[in-house]
């Protein structure tokens, strides 16, 4: 059983360890390095095994680095072999290691750790130089070590199946899998399979308790391919039962991905099984029931299962000592909280969240208005948020649903577990409040976040400039028809009108109605731009403060 693995310049980890366990999920999105930790596995052991193939026909002492050229390359699928390296960089840069000099050749090293199944220890590591983009060599660390797996298969996301499979030698089979055709090789898995009875009738098995079809045995011989039929269901007695014969190519995808991977731990007992994605193109309610089902199996054939994937039924069913999270530096979990974290990462976050994370500060407000409302503000003011708007992360987020930013936090806290973060909700919502206190909740007296730009000379200078002075008398007499006159005499006051009145339904409308001028809410912020600094709310100043205290502006 692999325990551990560390990658030395190998694609994108320049130098980190895996921790691994009997039967691991590797949770995280795409382009994180699940895959990436693969193939760097399934590379390790074809390496090693070439070497180990080929050391019995030298003489030499210590043996050999072996040469491998791409196109005998079958663990991975790669264009050019400087691919493989750390940024494509195969020579050292200036002071990257303690000793040698810039220019030097990189040496991508992949070591694995593990166990016996008697518990013993062991550690094996294989060297790469790189000697062009048709040719590396390979060799061991120490040649006197050895691994003791008895095999390693790596299975990428189901792409389709072959029309017609003809009988291939295991070499070819593995070229095909290194390739990304692991579909071309299913009847030869199935056929493989058949030949012990057990095997196949526990396989047979399989396939009726998960989806209710029959699996007829693998026919070949005297024909130039394999023959590999199902019924659409499960006979009574003896015969077909009336069902048609059919061809597994005739199947769904999410069978067929099933399929396979059942094949695999049938015709190849005793291995690591590398999957990439096996949830793919398996609907959300057969997941679990398919995830359970591979485990038992798994350790049945005693192989170990390593899972790359981003379904949250399978971390969700998965102890969380035996996922690597790859959202943010891969690591090993510990509890349940943290495999929740991961779950609503994956659910929630973009690529641009986890990237504008890195600020470790994130802003929830209704929408963008409110945000350039709040940025227009801090620029008259002069004040020192404006640090943070020159290079600001903040995500929109419905009013009255704090839960919403709350859920999204919770999921940047599993990447960026120092993260700050500040909620403004709008005065309309008292009825509703934030649950977890790490989320700064902050809220407006007024309604709405708009009520704040309701000042009379504000207003008719913004329409004056905008249209000319008749349509800024227009509005001023708008705003008398609209405004209490407390409000009018006292725009700076709290009251009780401007609380439990939304100045985007039954204010600005009005006043921009009477002067003809069309002004969208995407365009509010051109009001709080053109007030001036006396001309503010003090709470916007407060408001500003807070969240600048807050971030450590």
């Amino acid at each position: 059983m692999i325990e551990k693995v560390r990658l030395r310049y190998f694609k994108q980890f320049e130098n980190h360890t895996f921790e691994l366990k009997d039967v691991v999920v590797l949770a995280g999105r795409n382009n994180a390095g699940k895959t990436t930790l693969l193939q760097a596995i399934a590379t390790w052991h074809f390496a090693f095994r070439e070497w180990e193939k080929r050391k019995k026909t030298s003489s030499a002492k210590p043996k050999p680095k072996v040469p491998l050229t791409r196109k005998e390359f079958l663990a991975v699928p790669v264009q050019a072999f400087k691919l493989l390296w750390t940024d494509t960089l195969t020579a050292l840069r200036r002071d990257e290691e303690e000793g040698k000099e810039a220019g030097a050749p990189r040496i991508m090293e992949i070591t694995v750790e593990g166990k016996t199944e008697k518990g013993k220890s062991w550690d094996h590591t294989m060297e790469f130089h790189h000697a062009g983009s048709e040719l590396i060599y390979a060799n061991p660390k120490d040649p006197n070590t050895s691994p003791a797996v008895s095999g390693v298969v790596y299975i990428p996301a189901f792409s389709g199946i072959e029309i017609e499979e003809k009988v291939h030698t295991r070499e070819y089979q593995e070229w095909l899998i290194g390739q990304g055709k692991p579909g071309d090789i299913i009847r030869n898995l199935l056929a493989e399979t058949s030949r012990t009875a057990t095997a196949w009738k526990a396989l047979s098995a399989d396939v009726e308790k998960l989806f209710q079809y029959r699996l007829l045995k693998p026919q070949y011989e005297g024909l130039p391919f394999i023959v590999c039929e199902y019924l659409p269901g499960i006979p009574k007695g003896q015969g077909f039962g009336g069902y048609p014969r059919l061809d597994i190519a005739n199947a769904g995808s999410g069978f067929l991905q099933t399929l396979l991977l059942l094949a695999f731990f049938y015709a190849r007992p005793s291995t690591v099984v590398l999957i990439d994605e096996p949830d793919a193109h398996l609907h959300v309610s057969l997941q679990k029931q398919i995830y359970d089902h591979l485990r038992r199996i798994a350790s049945k054939r005693r192989c170990q299962m390593v899972v790359a994937t981003h379904s949250e039924v399978v971390i969700d069913n998965t102890d969380p000592n035996k996922i690597v999270s790859f959202i943010g530096k891969p690591h090993l979990l510990v509890r349940n909280a943290q495999r929740d974290a991961v779950r609503e990462a994956l659910k929630r976050l973009t690529s641009k969240d986890l990237a504008l994370g890195e600020h470790g500060t994130v802003l929830y407000v209704e929408n963008h208005s409110d945000f350039s409302i709040l940025r227009a503000w801090a620029n008259v003011l002069d004040h020192r948020l404006l640090t943070w708007f020159s290079d600001p992360y903040y995500h929109p987020v419905k009013a009255r649903d704090p839960k919403a930013a709350e859920d999204h936090f919770f999921a940047l806290r599993a990447v960026h577990p120092h993260m700050a973060g500040v909620i403004l909700l709008d005065g309309d919502t008292n009825d509703v409040k934030a649950r977890k206190a790490e989320l700064k909740e902050l809220r407006w007296q007024c309604c709405e976040i708009e009520n704040y730009l309701v000042h009379p000379r504000v207003l008719e200078r913004f329409v004056g400039e905008k249209a000319g002075p008749f349509f800024a008398s227009a509005a001023r007499n708008a705003l008398q028809r609209v405004l209490p006159i407390d409000v009018m005499e006292d725009p700076g006051g709290h009251s009780n009108y401007m609380q439990r009145t939304p100045a985007t339904k039954s204010i600005l409308p009005e006043v921009f109605s009477a002067a003809s001028l069309e002004t969208g809410k995407m365009e509010y912020y051109q009001i709080a731009e053109s007030m001036r600094p006396n001309e503010i709310h003090p709470e916007v100043k407060e408001k500003l403060d807070a969240i600048a205290d807050h971030f450590g502006v």
